[in-house]
């Protein structure tokens, strides 16, 4: 164990660098073009521990630390052409390749296609591919009893097709539908590799899935909006054909903003998560379903420069819990915060 003021420290640097250009001398075309090159620099690290002796917690920086200074530079270039090729029809096309130091190149491409079906009513087709890049803890960890690092790691990669519709059904009613698939691959997760311990990070399988989401806005009246949203999603593990684990089957969200008597905003939202799976080979219990409600009562005056907000996160204390990673290391996942009261004061000098 340690203790929380000899917990790892590390000191970064960040170094960034983006030009682009916007060229539109084609009819129906508008076309940008960009670079870029980053760096980042872990330059220091600092470790005290006491796994060799139990009793006395003694700096290990220079002879057993959690991880070695490391730094990476990437580079990178991407096009996209915007071309309204016929009436109440774009399509914006582009590619984006990276290149990092610590484990090569990858390149990406982004489509959406995008019909003006009516005066009220927007159609959209998309395919995008993006990644997410190693860590320097996936890469690098070492001398750790729980969890080290795999210089040999690739990036994770996401490809996902999506349909969408914008409709403004009346002055005051807009609604989105969204409906989509995706295909997780070279998942980034620390795993056990033949061993009980430590894990080590690894690019393990597949994943896919699917699912939807209707957003809903009425502006009841002239002092009311109601707004909320439902999602669905399932995702699978490939390898397992199983349910792939953390992320919530059903999602809902609600909201109403009403201003009154001038200078009041009352504004109330729930947040409703259910249905999720542990990972396939994750014993524990399936985690509960929450649910939060939020209140902030806030006052405005345009004649005053003074501004303040009585609020209330969480008004039902719920026990309300993100599932941590399996094999459970924190075997009761992580706890959101309970009840929080605030207040808050604004004034414009």
């Amino acid at each position: 164990t340690r203790r929380s003021s000899d917990l790892p420290h590390k000191w970064e640097r960040h170094f960034r660098f983006n030009l682009s250009a916007i060229y539109s001398g084609i009819n129906d075309h508008k076309f940008r073009l960009g670079t870029g090159t980053q760096m980042d620099d872990m330059y220091r690290i600092r470790d005290s521990n006491n796994f060799a002796d139990p009793a006395n917690v003694v700096d290990v920086t220079d002879t057993f630390p959690f991880m070695t200074p490391h730094n990476r530079r990437i580079s990178f270039v991407y096009a996209q052409d915007e071309w309204n090729f016929t009436q109440d029809w774009y399509l914006t096309a582009g590619v984006r390749q990276d290149r990092y130091s610590d484990f090569g190149q990858t390149t990406n491409p982004r489509v959406a296609l995008v019909w003006e079906t009516a005066y009220n009513l927007t159609s959209k087709l998309l395919y995008g591919k993006a990644f997410r890049p190693p860590s320097f803890a996936e890469l690098y960890n070492i001398n750790n009893p729980v969890a080290t690092g795999n210089p040999n790691l690739k990036p994770e990669t996401n490809e996902t097709v999506e349909l969408a519709f914008d409709w403004q059904a009346a002055n005051d009613l807009h609604a989105n539908l969204s409906l989509f698939r995706y295909q997780m691959k070279d998942i980034l997760r620390f795993a056990p590799n033949g061993a009980p311990s430590p894990l080590v990070a690894q690019n393990t399988g597949s994943q896919q899935g699917g699912g939807g989401e209707v957003e809903l806005v009425w502006d009841a009246s002239a002092d009311l909006r109601l707004s909320g949203s439902y999602a669905y999603q399932r995702s699978i593990d490939e390898s397992t054909n199983q349910d792939a684990g953390n992320a919530p089957r059903h999602h809902v969200y609600a909201r109403a903003n009403w201003h009154f008597l001038h200078q009041w905003n009352l504004n109330t939202q729930l947040n409703y998560v259910a249905g999720r799976e542990r990972e396939p080979d994750d014993l524990r219990p399936r985690i509960a379903d929450y649910h939060t409600v939020d209140l902030t009562l806030r006052n405005r005056s345009p004649e005053s420069d003074l501004s303040y907000a009585f609020s209330v996160r969480n008004l039902f204390d719920a026990d309300a819990r993100e599932p941590s990673p399996k094999p459970g290391l924190i075997p009761d996942d992580l706890p959101l915060a309970p009840r929080e009261w605030r207040v808050e004061l604004n004034y414009k000098l």
